[in-house]
């Protein structure tokens, strides 16, 4: 008999269901506040087991005593303005509806099918509370569904709720462990390597990563394998372990179809890599050609910041300036990643020796990752200041790597990116069911 795993309770009820009011304060949010709260009291009662032999019915129970009456007329009209408001989402209100009408006869995979279409509605349009309250409780109504539980700890976790993602996401690895799900358990592992990148468990993640990784190559998933690779690869590399960094992006070079949507970030995230390792001309090379692909105005800004870098290695000053106004353009109405950008172009100009100038956009870049709390850009950049300040030097490029299988991987990431073609489908279509 193989090792028996304890699985843990869900998390604790938020007790926020209120807030779907707030973000829906309409027909359609009175009536999922209603649903959300009768099927956690349905899911509560279904736990409970059996009632004691003194509090049973001796008698035959009657329809009377199994269902609940029929709602009043009032509650009748608003569900009925509840469907005519968001008919999309009239199948998922009936078959709520159907939890109160008839909660013996309750299909708990119809309920987990219909939570995940209002948390996929609710994601599409920015109502963070209400998906997380209807992936608790689609979790709660399948407590043995791990897609259920992975799904409450994607919407917990990029919420930024970790603690409650993790206990969703423990759930769902114990319980595609137990029904040999491996898709799920998968995506589990993926989701608690993410969890654990973004609360800086380096080695939790890395150890999470390199599971899904694994898992979905056996299943013949290559580009989701590459994609974890990727991950793994970026974060080695934040972490400076570089020779560590490039074997994962082997990998990933090596699983990535020829027209996956993220080959040209991948190439992106190759020239970080290689401007970490000072190897500038192949960076300033791999950063050029995924600008040439990449229409996003957050990432376009970073990677021009990052190709005005690998340019100031190599000793080419003379494009920084332009280069320096395109970035602000960018940034102008796009500020997700502005800190980023900000800090490659200010390490940019440190290289060129350009002290005041590269002093007053650290200065620019250190107030945006406060504000915006980006701790690790906030220590980047004092450590920046305190070079710039003292007039410090950056050490020398580093001369070129001629072991083969090194030239190999420039090579094929050069002739990829070239005669790279993007898929004919979306990136939320091409991930599909594995987004974790």
């Amino acid at each position: 008999m193989g090792e028996e795993r304890l699985i843990l309770p869900p998390p604790a009820a938020r007790r926020r269901e209120i807030e779907i009011l707030a973000e829906l304060p309409s027909v359609l949010g009175l009536v999922l506040w209603q649903d959300v709260r009768h099927l956690q009291v349905w899911a509560e009662a279904s736990q409970a087991g059996p009632a004691p032999a003194i509090l049973r019915i001796p008698r035959a129970p009657s329809t009377r005593d199994l269902f609940a009456p029929s709602p009043p007329p009032w509650v009748t009209a608003k569900r009925a303005e509840a469907r005519a408001q968001c008919g999309e989402l009239a199948g998922a209100l009936d078959v709520f509806r159907s939890v109160t009408a008839a909660p013996l006869a309750v299909d708990r995979t119809a309920v987990a099918a219909a939570c995940r279409e209002v948390v996929e509605w609710a994601l599409a349009r920015e109502h963070v509370q209400t998906a997380i309250e209807l992936a608790e409780v689609g979790a709660l109504v399948g407590p043995e569904d791990p897609a259920a539980a992975n799904l409450a700890g994607r919407v917990t976790r990029n919420a930024g709720e970790y603690a409650r993602a993790e206990a969703w996401f423990n759930r769902a690895i114990g319980y595609a462990r137990e029904h040999d799900d491996r898709i799920e358990l998968t995506r589990a592992h993926i989701g608690k390597g993410i969890l654990c990148k973004e609360t800086g468990r380096i080695r939790c993640a890395m150890h999470h990563f390199n599971i899904g990784s694994r898992k979905a190559r056996k299943q013949g998933i290559e580009w989701l394998a590459a994609e974890v690779q990727h991950d793994m690869m970026l974060l080695l590399t934040e972490q400076e372990q570089y020779a560590e960094a490039e074997k994962h992006a082997k990998l990933a070079l090596s699983w990535y179809g020829k027209r996956h949507p993220r080959f040209p970030l991948f190439a992106a995230d190759v020239a970080l890599l290689m401007v970490m390792r000072r190897s500038y001309s192949l960076a300033a090379r791999f950063s050029k050609g995924a600008l040439q692909h990449v229409t996003n105005p957050g990432a376009r800004a970073v990677i021009l910041a990052l190709h005005a870098r690998a340019l100031a290695g190599c000793g080419f000053v003379e494009e920084l300036g332009r280069l320096h106004k395109r970035v602000l353009r960018l940034l102008e109405d796009y500020h997700e990643k502005e800190a980023l950008a900000l800090w490659h172009l200010a390490v940019a100009e440190w290289l060129a020796g350009q002290w005041e100038v590269a002093k007053s956009t650290a200065e620019r870049a250190l107030e945006v990752a406060v504000q915006q709390g980006e701790r690790e850009t906030v220590a980047q950049t004092k450590q920046l200041l305190v070079a710039i300040q003292g007039r410090k030097t950056a050490p020398p490029a580093s001369g070129a790597r001629r072991d083969g299988e090194f030239v190999e991987f420039v090579q094929t990431l050069n002739t990829r990116l070239s005669a790279w073609a993007p898929e004919q489908r979306s990136h939320s279509e091409l991930r599909g069911k594995w987004a974790a």
